[in-house]
């Protein structure tokens, strides 16, 4: 019996798009048709040669949708994405908006860019600049080794601090995070711990020697017995300057982010728009800024852990953590809650910098004075009921 007698052509048409292969296929019918003949591999193939079934043809993305496609990012993210980063970003779009799996050459990629953005494709060309680190790393798995850092490009001047976590293996950004300035109250709460609830505890972690991710050293400690391999040391503390993963990615950062929003706020100032005397001017700027960079940052990230890294060890991050991962998984009640930790903490005779503010929050002061004024106009009402009782109750005395 043929296959063409066995299957209706749109039931191999889905599995194809469901990225299955010619064998997968006659698998998959020989499990619906036992004991049938004509439903080998080869004759999946064949039957899909003689009726145009392509597997790359059907998740084939044609050149207009991709000249849209990187014209809309451009026009929202600006013309800092090379052709790798902008694979990146294009991979991710496509895996999240559909089940199939639609790859695109940098080629093609780099094709399209020389016609978007000719002056910034012709710049990354004639960029000379040597990225290579001379110094050997190595990370055998993932989880091995989490860094974290922070970025203050935009700290002094405009109350910006970014800060990030990523793999030392896979080199996959785990985590990140914009406030007004450093606090490691926010840093655990909102990195370090929702970190380890997705993707594990780390054998060690790398900082630097700032005080802002003390709470987080300090639960790294705390939970080391958990740790895949405990014979190294939970965490460890170096210069910014040799903490070489995490560091790395900032120039990512900063040229694709930072720096194009430090010019249009240096714009501000030199036009005399914005007065940073101001402190209702310092927090509104930080504000709007922060949640800014939250969507160039974002769109940075997936980009970066959806993008092939070149070079001998080269590899997509995703894919990478994927297959070496060996973070271990801890059940929650485990991991302590931000209140619990800073309790912990402090019990312990540390000290924290609780205020994670800067300049001055018009709605907070304004719900103070709300409550302030409420609470006076409560005790005015409660000393009149008072004093009416009292002079209620001198009357009835004279009676």
């Amino acid at each position: 019996m043929n296959l063409e007698e066995i299957v209706e052509e749109t039931f191999v048409k889905e599995l194809i798009e469901k990225k299955l292969s010619y064998k997968e296929i006659s698998k998959r019918i020989q499990r619906l048709f036992p004991g049938e003949r004509g439903i080998s591999a080869r004759s999946v193939r064949r039957y899909c040669s003689e009726r145009g079934l392509n597997p790359k043809s059907l998740r084939w993305v044609s050149d207009g949708d991709i000249k849209g496609m990187i014209e809309a990012n451009v026009k929202q993210y600006g013309h800092f994405y090379g052709r790798r980063m902008m694979q990146g970003t294009l991979r991710y779009q496509l895996n999240t908006n559909s089940q199939q799996y639609h790859e695109i050459s940098q080629r093609r990629i780099a094709k399209v860019l020389q016609e978007v953005a000719p002056y910034a494709y012709e710049k990354r060309t004639l960029d000379l600049l040597d990225r290579t680190n001379p110094i050997p790393y190595h990370a055998p798995y993932f989880g091995y080794k989490v860094h974290m850092d922070q970025n203050e490009k935009l700290a002094q001047s405009f109350g910006v601090t970014h800060i990030h976590a990523l793999d030392g293996c896979s080199r996959m950004v785990l985590g990140f995070l914009s406030i007004p300035k450093k606090n490691p109250i926010l840093i655990y709460k909102y990195l370090f711990r929702p970190l380890l609830l997705q993707y594990g505890l780390f054998e060690q972690l790398r900082v630097d020697h700032g005080t802002e991710f003390c709470l987080c050293i300090f639960v790294q400690e705390l939970l080391k017995n958990y740790r895949y391999d405990q014979r190294r040391e939970p965490w460890k503390q170096t210069t910014s300057t040799r903490n070489y993963r995490a560091e790395r990615m900032w120039p990512e950062e900063n040229q694709r982010v930072n720096y194009p929003l430090k010019r249009a706020l240096c714009l501000l100032l030199e036009q005399d728009m914005v007065n940073m005397e101001d402190p209702l001017t310092v927090f509104a700027v930080s504000w709007v800024t922060i949640h800014v960079s939250k969507v160039g940052s974002e769109n940075m990230i997936n980009s970066w852990n959806y993008h092939r890294i070149p070079g001998p060890k080269g590899c997509v991050p995703v894919e990478k953590m994927k297959e070496s991962n060996k973070a271990v998984c801890l059940p929650q009640h485990l991991i302590p809650t931000t209140s619990e930790v800073v309790r912990m903490y402090e019990e312990r005779g540390g000290q924290l910098n609780t205020d994670p503010s800067i300049g001055y929050d018009p709605i907070v002061h304004f719900q103070e004075a709300f409550i302030v004024s409420h609470i006076t106009q409560f005790n005015n009402y409660l000393y009149q009921c008072f004093s009416l009782r009292g002079c209620f109750r001198s009357f009835l005395y004279t009676l």
